[in-house]
Parts: C-alpha cells; sequence; structure tokens
C-alpha cells in the first residue's frame, strides 16, 4: 500500500501546484501585486499536463503507443522553464511594487509638506504662492509667524483690565528696566512673576519662521517624518521633474475663494498602463484634500 501511494507522490504535487499557480494568476492571491504575470498561468496547465501524464496509469498507456517517454521529457522541459519564468517576474513584480511604495511615500509626504506650507501662506497671506520660489521665501520669513509667551495668571482682586490700567501687563523685554527700578535681578523677578508672586504679568508676542515652527530635523525626527530638504520640496523624487502648481479662484457665496491645485507630473507605473497622478487641491472647488491614502 505505502509502495503504491509513493507512485502517485510526483502526480499528485505536480498538479496541487498547478491549480495553485492558477488560482494565483485569476484570484490575485499574491500580496500586493497589480496584475499577475501570463507565465503564471501557462506553467501552471503545463504542470498539471505533467502531472496527469506521470499518473503510472497514464504512462502504461502512453507505454503502448510509445509517446510516453517523449511527452513526459518534454512536459518537464516546458514546465521547468515557464516555472523559472514565472519565479522571474513574480521578483521583478515584487521589486516593481517596493519601487512603487518608496517613490509613491516620498511622493505623498512632499505634497503634503507643500499643501502645509500653502495653508500657512494663505492663513498668514490671505493667498496661495503662486510658485515654489514664492513658498521659499515664506518658509524663512521670519516676520510670518507669531508666537505668543503668556507668564503669571490674573485673580479677582486685580483683573486684567486693572492690571493693564496700573501698568502691571509687561512685555519679556520690559524685564531689566523693571527688574533695576525694583532693586532686584531680572531672574528674581522673573521667578516671583513665573510663581504668581508679583502683580506683574508678562502677555508678549513675537515672530518666527514656519521653518523654525514645523521643518527643522529636531521637529521632523520627533514627528517621525523624513528630514525636510526644501531643494527637493517641489520635484519627483523618481524623475527630479517638478511637480504642477496651478491657483486660480471660484466665487462661493458671492465671495471670491482662493484654489490651488498641485500634482505629479510623472506618476510611477508601467508603460501602457493607465496611471493616477498623485494630487492635492482642485481649481474649481476649495478644498486641499489629496487623492491618496492617508
Amino acid at each position: 500500500m505505502k509502495h503504491s501511494i509513493s507512485k502517485y507522490i510526483i502526480s499528485i504535487l505536480l498538479i496541487i501546484i498547478g491549480f495553485f499557480a492558477i488560482s494565483s494568476f485569476v484570484g490575485g492571491w499574491i500580496d500586493g501585486l497589480e496584475s499577475q504575470p501570463v507565465g503564471m498561468f501557462v506553467a501552471g496547465f503545463a504542470l498539471i499536463a505533467v502531472g496527469i501524464i506521470a499518473i503510472p496509469n497514464v504512462l502504461d498507456k502512453l507505454n503502448g503507443i510509445g509517446a510516453s517517454k517523449s511527452l513526459l521529457y518534454i512536459g518537464s522541459v516546458v514546465a521547468l522553464g515557464l516555472g523559472y519564468a514565472v519565479v522571474n517576474s513574480v521578483t521583478t513584480e515584487i521589486d516593481f511594487q517596493n519601487t512603487k511604495e518608496m517613490v509613491e511615500k516620498q511622493t505623498i509626504q512632499r505634497l503634503k509638506d507643500i499643501r502645509d506650507i500653502q495653508i500657512a501662506h494663505r492663513t498668514f497671506k490671505g493667498s496661495y504662492a503662486y510658485d515654489f520660489e514664492s513658498l521659499g521665501a515664506f518658509i524663512h520669513d521670519t516676520t510670518v509667524v507669531p508666537v505668543t509667551f503668556n507668564m503669571g495668571s490674573f485673580h479677582d482682586t486685580l483683573s486684567a483690565e486693572n492690571s493693564n490700567e496700573q501698568g502691571y501687563i509687561i512685555k519679556k523685554t520690559d524685564l531689566d528696566s523693571i527688574s533695576n527700578l525694583l532693586e532686584m535681578t531680572y531672574d528674581s523677578l522673573y521667578s516671583l512673576i513665573e510663581d504668581d508672586n508679583s502683580p506683574y504679568k508678562i502677555r508678549d508676542t513675537s515672530f518666527t519662521s514656519f521653518y523654525a515652527e514645523n521643518f527643522t530635523d529636531e521637529i521632523r525626527m520627533k514627528r517621525k517624518l523624513p528630514l525636510f530638504n526644501i531643494d527637493s520640496l517641489s520635484k519627483n523624487p523618481l524623475t527630479s521633474e517638478t511637480f504642477i502648481m496651478k491657483i486660480s479662484a471660484v466665487e462661493v457665496g458671492r465671495v471670491w475663494q482662493p484654489t490651488i491645485l498641485v500634482q505629479d507630473p510623472t506618476p510611477f507605473g508601467r508603460d501602457k498602463v493607465k496611471k493616477d497622478t498623485l494630487r492635492f487641491g482642485s481649481l474649481t472647488e476649495v478644498h486641499t484634500d489629496g487623492n491618496w491614502r492617508n
């Protein structure tokens, strides 16, 4: 019984592998592949054919007409050749998908950064930057982003209005002169205000750049984002083609609203296969949504 089963092991394995190859081609079982290689489909049928030919009963009938060995050899060579082609196709496909994932990830991050900067530009300037040179100048403008500094709280006995009338609301630059006036050190006065043990309260506003608040190496690493490079921000990471950026305006409720569209001109993909270009925004609608999956 054991020996009789062993005669069918090779046939069974070939048929199972053949069915698996055909099923993978039809159902897309290999995770992440956009399309299955046709060689997989052909190799599946070839493996099944060889497996059937290798069944002892079939071999006996073919022996009767003297064709068994020839068919078996031809089928084996074809199956091995197609099998190699399948493995090579799958490996190529996996490499393609890995490259595509890397390129799209970098492209999406650059589009997200451009979007963040443009939204800030609209917030502080009232409109979108019309080109990447203007966008770069805005990033490093140190008079754009307000940074508030508050120290000390108000109480019922001395409200904000009363404090302001009596000159107790000061700026950080006033600490030197007031500490001298009170005959104490700068640090002592600072500590008293910090601990709410002084009538003085600091309410100050300074300005910094959008870069300093969002794109320094320290901030990017803290947010687990790739380091920012202004020189490559506007370019496709694979082809170095400059992103297309257009701005316009649409009327919404009798009010003109600025619109923006930024897209990658060279989407990654196969030749002769329709590809969706990564982009965000619209020229006809007021939004900055991207067409990628977050």
